[in-house]
């Protein structure tokens, strides 16, 4: 039985209890959405609710499969009936159930971004456009921006400037080119479903009926087509709830549209709104702060944050001379912050607002053996050796899609653009794909001894493969046929021989998506392969994010929201980077840049950290930066307010805070394994001459001692390892 007295305030209590009709839960930073939503479900479950009459939707498989166990938790094994995903997943799932209707096979391939840029430029070369100007990657963005906003091909014919004249007819021919692939983009996945409902009243109906509760997370970031078909579902039984805080609204540049958390009292009548407006993850003054920033926006729901939580530290604000000082700067504090508040490197973030900033930030750490992760680099699924794999496997599960065969046949010795033109062209012709013509070749020389060329014989091979596995993929789980296939294909053997560090990476790669598929079948009811290519099609950063790894996280901060950390940093507060591009943006967009720096400044719970710089590299040369205006926003008796002015130089780098003895050191030679390790122990008689035993580095004697105080540090030879230089202070010696 829920105890929701116990376990809620009074507003997340009565947002909970309303059971029927609309309601919309605005959830400020830090109020307990998560919890809220997750005992609503638990609630409606508990008061007799089918839960498989429910739908409820997120953003992010991790914010998904984190409610599903709680809120299995709360009631039992009957949570697994709800029908909850993110909308990505949920409305693939119809798909797979109704495409016949809109002309799909329900085996259809999912495209990525890559998939899709190079369909693009395969319809931009065969349609005579060059692909220099405008490039692939640009007509796929704006193609992307107008599915976003439910402008399909026949809508398109507002041809205002030449660079849409090339959009408008590649748009056309690249919706064909999916639909003869059996194939959707990411885009697709919400665009169809509403095409199916349109097309077919009666299952809009059918779903419509299904789904008597639905119930939707981070409302505020649904773009057009996820409004519409939120929006056509629950006209059915009226019983929708949204949360969301439209202070956190910061997709824009995606899709994302504000006003349909704006509207949605208007949307639909008779609707309750709750305020959480209880933070529960911030200190007063970080709160404080954060409330100053976003009350300069005009377009906002008007709510008052406020935390019993205690008034904790200023928020430091640190001018310092360049970027490179910056990385410098947030290594000191992370040292003091682990010494002070006893904490870990897990327990820190550094966001910065482009990508680019990361680096120099990396070289600090790296130069100090910090061991960091990046959310947001390289995703594994696409890395070359591993869409190479996926490809063959996605032509076993869809016969029909050329993009991943032209990406085989590429790969297969011997055979260049020629052939594969020549393929397309045969199978143009005879409306077939390009693995049915290499199927139908392979018929007719089934048998026959007649002599073949050294590029046929390999395409030969190419269907003999596929025909093989077509044949027997019935009979093998998801991870034996992968396996197996990969095995065939020789991929790990070529990769092993070719003996390159880099190679032996893309190797373990490999190796590491089977276990990925192994994993898969063994924790999937009903696995099969075309349910493991969808999972992975749809994966995001945040999914992936491992936030039990001990290392400080680097993000953006678009990345972080959902995320909160004891100590977070926000660097480059500087006019041109955050807000991006100032001097540009109108009313609206620096709007939604301020509340990103919200979002930013309300990821922290005990201290918060930023910082601005005079002057930075920016497109291979110094830019002179001015401070962000958003700091203009601010009380200055908030913030404790200081400047950084102490240059770094090349090999070694120091730092002197003003009006203080402390002075920290950090040289290029440090270790590795010279991490935090049960660090900060004063050091007691340590002197020219003392026998020392170090955790990583075993026995040493010292060499010299210098410096005093803070500073104090000693030259040891380790007999393991060598001289190190350490500062006392960190080095967590015992004495021989």
């Amino acid at each position: 039985m829920l105890d929701l007295a116990r376990e809620l305030n009074i507003e997340q209590r009565k947002a909970v209890e309303q059971i029927e009709g609309p309601c919309m839960i605005v959830a400020g930073a830090g109020s307990g959405k998560t919890r809220v939503l997750t005992y609503k479900i638990a609630f409606l479950i508990e008061s007799g609710i089918n839960p498989f009459e429910m739908l409820a939707l997120t953003f992010t498989n991790k914010a998904a499969n984190e409610m599903k166990q709680r809120i299995h938790k709360l009631v039992g094994p009957s949570a697994e009936s709800i029908w909850m995903g993110t909308f990505h997943s949920i409305f693939a799932r119809i798909l797979r159930i109704e495409a016949q209707y809109i002309g799909f096979d329900r085996n259809f391939t999912i495209y990525d971004d890559d998939d899709s840029e190079r369909l693009v430029e395969s319809v931009m070369k065969d349609l005579g456009f060059a692909t220099d100007n405008p490039k692939p990657k640009a007509i796929t963005g704006y193609i992307k921006g107008l599915k976003n906003k439910l402008v399909l091909p026949d809508d398109f014919v507002t041809l205002t400037n030449p660079f849409e004249k090339i959009v408008a007819p590649v748009y056309r021919e690249y919706q064909n080119r999916l639909l003869k692939n059996n194939a959707m983009d990411f885009d697709d996945l919400l665009i169809n479903p509403i095409l199916l409902f349109q097309r077919n009243p009666d299952i809009l109906a059918k779903y419509q009926q299904r789904f008597k509760f639905i119930l939707v997370d981070e409302y505020q970031d649904t773009n057009k087509a996820q409004y519409v078909i939120v929006t056509m579902l629950a006209r059915g039984h009226g019983n929708i709830s949204v949360v969301g805080d439209d202070a956190q609204s910061i997709y824009r540049w995606r899709g994302a549209e504000i006003e349909n958390i704006l509207k949605f009292e208007s949307d639909f009548n008779e609707c309750n709104v709750f305020k959480l407006e209880q933070n529960y993850r911030s200190t007063k003054n970080i709160l404080s702060l954060a409330d100053e920033v976003i009350k300069n926006n005009k377009r906002q729901i008007k709510k008052t944050l406020f935390t019993d939580n205690i008034e904790g530290d200023k928020v430091t604000l640190t001018e310092v001379l360049s970027d490179r000082d910056e990385g410098l700067m947030v290594v000191k504090w992370i040292m003091h912050e682990i010494q002070n508040r006893k904490l870990n490197f897990k327990d820190f973030v550094i966001l910065y607002r482009t990508n680019s900033q990361s680096r120099v930030i990396e070289d600090a750490l790296r130069m100090n053996s910090i061991p960091y992760i990046i959310v947001g680099g390289v995703k594994f699924y696409q890395r070359k050796e591993i869409k190479d794999v996926l490809a063959y496997l996605k032509v076993l599960v869809n016969p029909r899609d050329d993009e991943a065969m032209t990406r085989i046949l590429k790969l297969r010795e011997g055979v260049g653009e020629q052939t594969i033109e020549k393929l397309k062209r045969a199978a143009k012709e005879i409306a077939k794909s390009i693995a049915e013509v290499l199927l139908a070749m392979l018929d007719e020389r089934d048998g026959q001894q007649k002599r073949q060329s050294r590029i046929e014989a390999e395409l030969l091979r190419v269907a003999a493969l596929i025909k093989k596995y077509n044949e027997v993929k019935e009979e093998f789980s998801p991870s034996e046929l992968a396996r197996s296939v990969v095995d065939e294909i020789g991929i790990l053997r070529e990769l092993r021989n070719e003996g390159t560090e880099e190679s032996m990476d893309r190797m373990y790669n490999v190796q590491e998506l089977l276990s990925g598929i192994s994993e898969y079948t063994d924790n999937t009811e009903g696995a099969t392969l075309e349910g493991f290519l969808q999972e992975v099609s749809l994966v995001t950063d945040i999914d992936k994010y491992d936030d039990q790894k001990n290392a400080v996280t680097l993000m953006t901060t678009h990345s972080s929201k959902g995320l909160e950390y004891p100590v977070v940093f926000i660097t480059g507060l500087e006019d041109g980077i955050f807000p991006l591009s100032s001097s540009m943006l109108e009313q609206e967009e620096m709007e939604e840049e301020r509340r990103l720096f919200y979002v930013a400044i309300t990821r922290a719970m005990q201290k918060l950290y930023m910082t601005y710089s005079l002057q930075r590299y920016r497109f291979g040369s110094v830019s002179y930066q001015l401070k962000s205006r958003f700091l203009n926003e601010i009380d200055s008796t908030k913030l404790e307010y200081n400047k950084n002015h102490t240059a770094s130089r090349p090999g070694r780098r120091s730092y002197q805070e003003e009006g203080s003895s402390i002075r920290y050191e950090y040289y290029k030679d440090k270790g590795s394994d010279d991490v935090l390790n049960e660090i900060f122990r004063e050091d007691v008689g340590v002197k020219k001459g003392s026998t020392v035993y170090h955790n990583n580095f075993g026995k040493g004697k010292v060499i010299d001692v210098t410096g005093r105080g803070e500073g104090k540090k000693a030259s040891i030879h380790f007999d393991k390892v060598g001289i190190k230089n350490i500062i006392l202070k960190y080095a967590n010696l015992r004495i021989g």
